[in-house]
């Protein structure tokens, strides 16, 4: 991608603005996916056939596009656009403003205002049948931030199962469900329980460029730990570290509510990953001991996951798939 950057010299736009520019787009487009690893400004300089001073104002600039983030040391990342729904967010609060500023002109109080919403509300709800989703994984964090993720999609309802109990609610999964979900990883395992494959999706999921920010920032002699709820989210939190920092190679980790060693298990330690909406799984006890962990100035990472951008596309498509069939009934 970086080969195809192209500057011109005579066309009045500054030439680290050009390459910025050409950065900026592939985020946009997708081609630079959040959390990725720039090369370095020697080797996008070399690559380009540009001299240094220029690829680090155009990292500069980027990153004061909020765009990048660079990191002594460490590289820059693309920081990407986290949370969609703020963006779906903000558009939905300008359309209201919208709506009730012209019904305040047509001399609706905010009582009438709320009947007649409501009204249309019902009258949606009744147009559209609610998609139940199943999402399966193999460890308990995944599950809630998928279901989390989900829930931003219109009209869909979402459940979810470890796979330990895959045999068990086979049944159940085939029966009360329209669409099943599963990561990549997990697809292969879950595809023989499923009568109709077209109602099983597959999901990718990668950490937030957050995340990825806040762990290439911990230094390399650190000792880090990871705190969570099952053993299979700590390993993978470890082999998606490796090629981040190398305090992760001797990580260890320790799971909530296993006999009140959070306590002792935390005075050692220069920082800890915890995954996003720990909360649910940690004791009041154990939420205490993070906080005063936190209080000291020790670092705290919420490792998040999201689903990437094409899954979530498709999971969209799958759920409208849905609608229409029910709609068509």
């Amino acid at each position: 991608m970086f080969a195809n950057i192209k500057t011109e010299q005579n066309n009045g736009i500054p030439i680290y603005k050009q390459i910025g520019d050409c950065i900026q787009e592939a985020i946009k487009n997708g081609t630079l996916p959040a959390g990725y690893k720039l090369p370095t400004v020697r080797d996008l300089a070399e690559e380009i056939c540009i001299s240094t001073g220029t690829v680090k104002h155009a990292y500069e600039y980027l990153e004061k596009l909020g765009v990048i983030e660079m990191i002594q040391g460490k590289g820059s990342y693309v920081l990407g656009a986290e949370e969609n729904s703020f963006s779906r967010k903000d558009k939905a609060m300008h359309a209201m403003d919208e709506l009730f500023s012209k019904l305040e002109k047509l001399g609706f109080t905010p009582r009438e205002m709320e009947i007649y919403i409501n009204l249309k509300l019902k009258g949606l709800e009744e147009k559209y049948d609610v998609v139940k989703i199943a999402a399966l994984d193999c460890n308990p964090e995944s599950l809630q931030i998928i279901e989390r993720q989900i829930s931003r999609i219109g009209y869909a309802e979402t459940a979810v199962f470890g796979l330990s109990h895959l045999e068990e609610i086979a049944d159940k999964l085939n029966e009360e469900y329209d669409l099943v979900l599963t990561t990549s990883t997990h697809y292969g395992e879950v595809e023989p329980y499923i009568k109709n494959v077209k109602n099983l999706g597959m999901m990718a999921l990668m950490p937030s460029a957050r995340t990825i920010i806040r762990l290439a920032k911990i230094p390399d002699n650190w000792n880090v730990g990871v705190v969570c709820a099952s053993d299979t989210f700590a390993n993978v939190v470890r082999e998606n570290s490796l090629e981040i920092g190398d305090w992760a190679e001797s990580m260890d980790s320790l799971l909530f509510g296993v006999d009140h060693k959070l306590k002792s298990y935390l005075k050692n330690k220069d920082a800890i990953i915890l995954p996003k909406g720990y909360e649910s799984f940690a004791s009041r006890e154990e939420r205490e001991h993070i906080r005063h962990f936190e209080q000291k100035g020790k670092t705290v990472v919420l490792y998040d996951y999201k689903i990437d951008k094409g899954s979530f596309m498709y999971v969209e498509a799958l759920v409208k798939r849905c609608i229409n069939y029910k709609r068509s009934l």
